[in-house]
C-alpha cells in the first residue's frame, strides 16, 4: 500500500499490519459477540443499520472501539470465550486504521486501478472522462495520481508513455490548476507538437495554445531573453551556433597563447605568427578538442572554479576565455541557455518568484535525458512538489550531449515523498522482440531492476539474425527482403534500416535509388544546404550587433572567385580585423575601400566593394521592407549561385531523394518560402501574419530575427518540418535518430563489434562493465524495440579492406530459442554463432575458429584439396577471360551475388536466375553497363558458363576464414606468375651475369628469370 495513502494521525506498522493478518478470524468472532439481537430495544442509542450505511453517499463510519463502549449489553448472556482476554482496545483501534485508509482510497478520485477520474456529477468535462476511460489500469493510476506528490513514471518502450502524459494535463486542468500555468518539457519540437495535438483533440485548441509547452532551450531562451540585463547582455543578445562556438575556441586559444607569450615578443609578431597558415591550421586542429571540452563542462555545468581546484589550470582559463569571448560579443551558446537559467533562478529571488507563481505544475518527457544542470532548473521549479517526470533508464542513449542517467537517483534522494509507477506493458512489439530486447538490457547492472517490460501481443516471428559476408552483400540482402515484404501489401513507409553511424546509411542510398525503392533519410538537413546557409548569413548581417562569422560566410558566398581564392581573401580581411581589434566588416571596408592596395588586385578590390555594397542593400531592405519573404526572394537574385535555388528540394547533394520524389516537387526556393509562411502563421500575432510591423520606422528587423532564431534553434535539434506524408519510403536513419519512432519491419545492419559497441570512440576500447559499454547496450535495446512484428539484425565478417569483423558481443545475450540464423556461411551444424560452440557463448574475444578442412561432396560442400580448387580457378577464369578486366567485376558480382541464395545452389538454376535478371536490368533505363549484361547473355549457354557457376556455388559453400586463406593464396600465386613473365620477357642485368662468372658458371642466361635460377641453383652447389 502506498505512504501517501495513509492517514495521517491513523499509521500503522508493518508489525501491527501483521499482527492484524493473524489475528483476522478472533477479530471476526469478537465483532460477531458483540453484535445486537435481531429485534434490538426501542432504548437502544444505535440507529437502525438501514440508517447507519447509505451506498449512494459517504457518511462517517463508527470505530469499532466506539461500538465496543457505548453498545448497550444484548438481551441473552453470551458464553465466555478466551477472545475476551486476547484482543484489548489496542487492536481494535488497528482495525480502525485499516479501515479509514480503505475509506480514504474510495473517497479519493481514481485512487482504485479500475476508477476513472471524476464522477459524474463533479464537473469534470465528459472528454476527460473518455479520455482517462481508454488508459489501462496502470495508465490511468499515473494519470489520475494527486497532483500535489511529486510523481515519477518509468515508462517503457512501446507502453503508452505520450497518452499517459495527456492524461496527466488533464488531471492538473481538472485539479484547478489554469492551463498557462502548467509547463511541459520535451527534447525536441516534434515531440512537443505531438503532445499539443493530443490534448488539443481532448481540450479544444483554445486551451492547449496556453499551454507552454516547450523545449528545454527555447523555454531557458525566453527566459534568459526577458532577464538578460542580469547575465550582462542585451535582450537582442546573439545565439552561437556550432560554428561560431568554434570560432570563439580558436580565439580563446589565442588569447592563452598570447598571454603565454606576453613579455616576450612583440604584438605585431604574434599576430603575424598566429595569422600564418601553419599556426592556423594548428589553432583549427586544436579547437576540435576544446570545443568538445567546453561543451561537455558546459553540459554538466562545471565552472573555471571547479577546474581550477581540480588542477586542471588550462581548461580553467580556455572555458574563462570563451565565456568572455561570448560577453563582450553579447552572445549565448546553446548550453548557456540552461545554466543561465539556473542562474537566474537561484541568485536572483524576484526571478525565482514569478516563476514560481507562473508555473504552478511542470511535466517532464524523456527525463533519462537530461543532464545535470537540466536536472538542477526542474528542482529548483519544482519546490512546490507539483512535478511528474516520465523517462526510462534503459533508454539513456544521449551522454555524448551531456546527459546523465543518475538522474532518476537524483531524483529519489531530492523528493523523498515522491510516488513511483512503471509502465511494464508493451503495446508496441511482439512477445519475441520484447523477450529478445529484455534478454539484452538486463546484462545492465545500472538499471531499476524491478522494471521488466511484458506484452500481451502475439507471440510473432523470431528475430531473424544474418550473417553476410560484406557490406555489398547485406546491402543486397536487404533490398531483395524489402521488395519481398512490399510485394505482401507491406507499404515502404513500414520499413525501417538503422545504423550505429552515418556512413554505413551511404550504400543503401545508392542501391535504393537503383532500384527505385522510395526513402527518406533522416538527419538531412535542409538548412545545411549550402546556398540556404549563404541566404541565412546574409540575411544575418542585416540585423544590429551582428559578429564577425556572418560576414565571413556572407563573402564566402557572394565573392564571384574559386574557394582558394575566397579564402585567402577572408583570411587576410581577419588578420587585418585582428590586428587592428575592429570588426570584420569595419576592416572590409577599409580594405576594398582603398583604390590601391599592396595586397589585392584592382579586380579583386572592386569585387569587395561589390560585396560590401551587395550587404548594404540587404540591410536597407530589411529596414525599409515589410515581408520577409520578399527580402528573402531579393536575397536569392543577389547571389551567384542562385540556379541552386531552382532545383528541388527534397533532394541531396548526390541527387538521392529524401523524400516522397514524386508528391514534392518545390524547389529549394519555394521551400524556403513556405517555412516563412509557416513561422509566420504559426508563432506571431494576427498583426504580423502578413508580415506587416506595425512600428512607424517600418522594416522587419524584430520579425526576422525572430524567425532566423527559430531556424536556428530547429536546426541544433536535427528537426525538419515535412509537409509531405512521407508514407511510402522506407526510413535510412541512425539509431540515436530512431528513439521515439516505430515500424512494422525494423533493419539493425552491421551489428559488429566494431559497429555496436562503437569500440574505439574517444580514443579509448569499451571496458567490460563500464559506462560506455552500458550505453552501447542501450543503444541496441532502443534499436531492437523500435520493430512492431519483425526484426532482423545483421552483420558483415569482412570489412572494405579485407579485414575479419566479428559480431556484436551482445548477440550471445539473446538465448537461441528467440532468434533463426540465416546464411549458408552464418551457422554450422548445430546452428551456433561463428566462434561459438554447441551450447557456449559467443566469444568475441578471439579470432573465429578454424572449422574442418575437408567436406564430403554428399553433403553438397566439397573438399578444398588443391588440385580441385585449382581445377575450378582454371574453369572460372577461363570463363571470365571473355571480359575486359572492368566487366570481370561486374560479372562476378552478380553470380557471387545470386550463388548466396539456398533457392539458387544448383549451377542451372543459378544462370536461369542470372538471364531474369538481366533482361529486369535491361529494361531500366538508367542502368550504366547494359553493353556488359548484353554480352553476358550471350555467353550464358556455353559450358564454361555452367563450370563457372558451379566454381562460384562451390565457393559460396567455404566457410569465411578458408575462403580469406585461399584468396591469400591465390593473389600470392597470381603475383608470382605476374613476375615470372615479367622476368622472363626481360634480359640477364649485367651484375647477374657478373656474379653467375664469379660462381663459375659458363651459361649464357637467356632472360632474367633464367639468370636467377641458375644463380639459385649455384648456390646450392
Amino acid at each position: 500500500m502506498e505512504k501517501e495513502n495513509l492517514p495521517p494521525d491513523a499509521a500503522i506498522t508493518d508489525e501491527q499490519r501483521a499482527r492484524i493478518t493473524c489475528n483476522f478470524r478472533a477479530a471476526k468472532a469478537l465483532l460477531a459477540r458483540n453484535k445486537r439481537p435481531l429485534e434490538p430495544s426501542s432504548a437502544s442509542p444505535i440507529p437502525p443499520l438501514s440508517k447507519c450505511i447509505n451506498t449512494n453517499t459517504w457518511s462517517p463510519r463508527t470505530p469499532l472501539s466506539d461500538i465496543g463502549n457505548a453498545a448497550p449489553r444484548p438481551l441473552f448472556s453470551p458464553v465466555s470465550s478466551i477472545l475476551d482476554d486476547d484482543l484489548d482496545d489496542a487492536f481494535l483501534t488497528e482495525v480502525d486504521a485499516i479501515c479509514e485508509m480503505s475509506a480514504a482510497k474510495q473517497e479519493r478520485p481514481g485512487a482504485g486501478s479500475g476508477e476513472v477520474c471524476g464522477s459524474d456529477d463533479d464537473g469534470v468535462p465528459q472528454k476527460y472522462r473518455e479520455y482517462w476511460q481508454k488508459l489501462s489500469d496502470v495508465q490511468r493510476e499515473a494519470a489520475c495520481s494527486d497532483v500535489s506528490v511529486p510523481l515519477v513514471i518509468v515508462a517503457g518502450p512501446g507502453s503508452g508513455k505520450t497518452s499517459t502524459m495527456v492524461g496527466r494535463v488533464l488531471t492538473l486542468l481538472k485539479e484547478g490548476i489554469g492551463p498557462a500555468n502548467i509547463l511541459a518539457m520535451t527534447f525536441t519540437t516534434g515531440a512537443a507538437s505531438e503532445m499539443r495535438d493530443r490534448i488539443s483533440a481532448v481540450v479544444g485548441k483554445a486551451v492547449a495554445k496556453e499551454l507552454v509547452i516547450s523545449t528545454f532551450h527555447s523555454f531557458c531562451l525566453q527566459l534568459c531573453r526577458s532577464h538578460a540585463e542580469k547575465l550582462d547582455r542585451t535582450p537582442e543578445f546573439l545565439i552561437y551556433g556550432h560554428g561560431q562556438q568554434r570560432r570563439a575556441v580558436i580565439e580563446a586559444l589565442r588569447l592563452m597563447e598570447d598571454g603565454k607569450q606576453n613579455g616576450q615578443e612583440s604584438g605585431s609578431h604574434k599576430i603575424d605568427d598566429f595569422s600564418s597558415g601553419d599556426s592556423a591550421h594548428i589553432f583549427k586542429e586544436k579547437s576540435k578538442k576544446w570545443q568538445k571540452f567546453v561543451t561537455q563542462a558546459k553540459a554538466s555545468g562545471r565552472t573555471t572554479e571547479e577546474f581550477r581546484k581540480m588542477g586542471d589550470e588550462t581548461g580553467a582559463e580556455i572555458l574563462g576565455n570563451y565565456n568572455n569571448i561570448l560577453r563582450s560579443c553579447n552572445a549565448l551558446d546553446y548550453h548557456d541557455f540552461i545554466s543561465c537559467s539556473v542562474n537566474l533562478l537561484t541568485n536572483f529571488p524576484e526571478v525565482y518568484k514569478e516563476c514560481l507563481d507562473t508555473w504552478k505544475a511542470i511535466v517532464v518527457d524523456e527525463f533519462q535525458d537530461t543532464s545535470s544542470t537540466q536536472y538542477s532548473l526542474l528542482r529548483t521549479l519544482a519546490s512546490h512538489n507539483r512535478i511528474t517526470i516520465v523517462g526510462d533508464e534503459d533508454q539513456s542513449i544521449f551522454s555524448f550531449n551531456g546527459a546523465d542517467v543518475s538522474g532518476f537517483d537524483s531524483f529519489r534522494r531530492d523528493f523523498p515523498t515522491h510516488k513511483e509507477i512503471k509502465l511494464k506493458k508493451n503495446y508496441r512489439s511482439t512477445r519475441y522482440i520484447v523477450e529478445a530486447a529484455s534478454f539484452v538490457i538486463n546484462n545492465n547492472a545500472k538499471r531499476c531492476q524491478l522494471k521488466q517490460i511484458e506484452t500481451d501481443n502475439p507471440i510473432g516471428c523470431k528475430i531473424t539474425v544474418k550473417e553476410c559476408h560484406n557490406e555489398d552483400a547485406q546491402c543486397s540482402f536487404v533490398v531483395d527482403k524489402i521488395i519481398e515484404i512490399t510485394s505482401a501489401k507491406c507499404s515502404f513507409g513500414n520499413v525501417a534500416i538503422l545504423y550505429r553511424r552515418q556512413v554505413s546509411g551511404k550504400a543503401f542510398q545508392t542501391s535504393f535509388r537503383n532500384r527505385k525503392i522510395p526513402f527518406n533519410v533522416h538527419g538531412v538537413a535542409f538548412y545545411r544546404k549550402k546556398v540556404i546557409k549563404a541566404i541565412m548569413a546574409i540575411l544575418r548581417t542585416a540585423i544590429p550587433d551582428c559578429d564577425d562569422s556572418p560576414f565571413r560566410q556572407a563573402f564566402k558566398a557572394l565573392l564571384p572567385s574559386d574557394k582558394e581564392e575566397k579564402k585567402k581573401v577572408v583570411d587576410y580581411v581577419e588578420k587585418i580585423s585582428t590586428a587592428r581589434k575592429c570588426s570584420f566588416a569595419s576592416a572590409a571596408r577599409d580594405i576594398f575601400g582603398a583604390k590601391v592596395s599592396g595586397t589585392f588586385k584592382r579586380a579583386q578590390l572592386t569585387q569587395g566593394r561589390k560585396v560590401l555594397s551587395t550587404l548594404d542593400m540587404v540591410s536597407k531592405l530589411v529596414r525599409r521592407e515589410r515581408s520577409i519573404s520578399a527580402i528573402i526572394t531579393s536575397t536569392a537574385n543577389m547571389l551567384p549561385q542562385k540556379y541552386l535555388l531552382e532545383q528541388r528540394a527534397v533532394v541531396d547533394a548526390e541527387g538521392g531523394k529524401l523524400l516522397n520524389e514524386d508528391n514534392d516537387i518545390r524547389s529549394v526556393l519555394q521551400y524556403l518560402l513556405d517555412d516563412v509562411s509557416d513561422f509566420l502563421s504559426t508563432h506571431l500575432t494576427n498583426a504580423e501574419d502578413t508580415g506587416e510591423n506595425n512600428k512607424e520606422e517600418g522594416g522587419c528587423v524584430d520579425i526576422l530575427k525572430a524567425f532566423i532564431e527559430y531556424i536556428s534553434l530547429r536546426e541544433t535539434e536535427n528537426f525538419r518540418s515535412r509537409r509531405c506524408e512521407n508514407e511510402n519510403s522506407v526510413t535510412l536513419t541512425t539509431i540515436h535518430q530512431s528513439k521515439g519512432l516505430e515500424w512494422d519491419v525494423v533493419f539493425i545492419v552491421k551489428a559488429n563489434d566494431s559497429e555496436i559497441p562503437l569500440l574505439h570512440e574517444y580514443n579509448g576500447i569499451v571496458k567490460e562493465g563500464g559506462t560506455s559499454l552500458e550505453e552501447e547496450r542501450r543503444l541496441l535495446y532502443v534499436a531492437m524495440t523500435r520493430a512492431r512484428k519483425k526484426l532482423y539484425i545483421l552483420y558483415v565478417t569482412v570489412d572494405s579492406t579485407w579485414q575479419l569483423l566479428q559480431p556484436s558481443r551482445f548477440l550471445k545475450e539473446i538465448p537461441k530459442h528467440l532468434i533463426e540464423l540465416q546464411g549458408e556461411t552464418f551457422t554450422n551444424k548445430q546452428g551456433t554463432l561463428p566462434g561459438e560452440k554447441e551450447n557456449v557463448p559467443l566469444d568475441t574475444s578471439g579470432s573465429r575458429s578454424s572449422p574442418k578442412s575437408k567436406y564430403s561432396i554428399d553433403d553438397g560442400k566439397f573438399d578444398t584439396s588443391d588440385s580441385l580448387v585449382l581445377t575450378d580457378v582454371y574453369l572460372g577464369n577461363k570463363f571470365l577471360k571473355r571480359f575486359s578486366l572492368e566487366e570481370r567485376s561486374i560479372v562476378s558480382h552478380l553470380f557471387h551475388q545470386w550463388a548466396r541464395k539456398q533457392a539458387f545452389q544448383l549451377p542451372k538454376r543459378l544462370l536461369d536466375k542470372i538471364s531474369f535478371i538481366i533482361d529486369e536490368r535491361l529494361r531500366n533505363r538508367t542502368y550504366k553497363h547494359k553493353d556488359v549484361l548484353r554480352e553476358l547473355k550471350s555467353c550464358l549457354d556455353v559450358e564454361e558458363a555452367l563450370q563457372y557457376a558451379q566454381y562460384v556455388i562451390k565457393w559460396e559453400q567455404i566457410p569465411i576464414d578458408q575462403r580469406a586463406h585461399l584468396m591469400r593464396e591465390k593473389q600470392e600465386h597470381f603475383q608470382k606468375q605476374r613476375i615470372e613473365i615479367s622476368m622472363g620477357s626481360s634480359g640477364a642485368t649485367s651484375k647477374q651475369i657478373a656474379y653467375l662468372q664469379n660462381l663459375g658458371c659458363t651459361i649464357t642466361p637467356t632472360s632474367r628469370l633464367h639468370a636467377s635460377r641458375l644463380i639459385e641453383q649455384y648456390k646450392s652447389l
